[in-house]
């Protein structure tokens, strides 16, 4: 019963805000024959999706530029199923953005350094996604030093470039976490909340993402034109911590 409402919210909110704008579309993994976690997506779907993306007259962009037609791709934590998959990426001249937890490097189903480092040759960009994982809303502004600092430096340090945007660990942001990203330097803030890619939100630089993982061919192209925005006041209460 869920699942019938949530394709009649879809396919209702589609047709109602029907559009072709701008949108980031993200993940947590792309797994073949092992899975990682049970966020992952099929790279059967995963390639289903890229199709619906071209056959609706999108592009897939590395970094959104225009209003209208593109896509960028996400994918956060850092799983080691996008590593196993890599060939299908490089095939396809995808380069998504993969948002790395400190804490999360190296450990078993994650990439490890050599992996994030061979990505990033192959295309793949990489930013960050703090450094413990969690709830950034729960730091005092003490704390947040090592969360957005700290893991700016060590994620910098083994790149060998700059790293000035950071996704939101579970989605929660807050206005003391928006200043802070922006007092240590991250240009671009990803939130977790559906919509367009030039929707206005708290501040300038603050990003609207859709999730893909779960859905099916028809419910990508449900999204791709809007399909998400009938939620996305209901995403703003539920990750906006005031």
């Amino acid at each position: 019963m869920r699942k019938i409402i949530k394709k009649t919210l879809l396919c209702f909110s589609s047709i109602l805000h029907h559009n072709k704008k701008s949108k980031i579309v993200y993940y947590h993994d792309v797994y073949g024959d092992k899975k990682y976690t049970d966020m992952g997506t099929s790279l059967s779907t995963f390639a289903q999706h890229i199709k619906v993306i071209h056959d609706e007259g999108f592009i897939i962009k590395a970094k959104i530029q225009n209003p209208d037609k593109e896509v960028m791709i996400c994918f956060d934590d850092g799983f080691r199923g996008i590593y196993d998959t890599r060939q299908f990426f490089i095939d396809n001249g995808l380069c998504p953005t993969v948002f790395l937890a400190i804490s999360l490097i190296g450990k078993p189903g994650y990439l490890n350094k050599d992996e994030i480092l061979e990505l990033q040759k192959a295309g793949f960009i990489f930013q960050c996604h703090a450094w413990s994982h969690s709830d950034l809303t729960k730091f005092t502004k003490e704390e947040l030093v090592r969360e957005l600092c700290e893991s700016k430096k060590e994620l910098t340090e083994l790149l060998g470039k700059t790293v000035d945007e950071i996704c939101f660990p579970i989605g929660y942001f807050s206005q003391l976490v928006l200043d802070e990203c922006k007092r240590y330097g991250y240009n671009t803030m990803y939130s977790s909340i559906p919509g367009n890619y030039f929707d206005q939100l708290y501040a300038d630089g603050l990003r609207t993402r859709n999730l893909l993982q779960f859905a099916d061919a028809n419910d990508a192209k449900l999204i791709l034109h809007g399909g998400n925005d009938m939620i996305h006041n209901r995403y703003v209460k539920m990750h906006w911590r005031g």
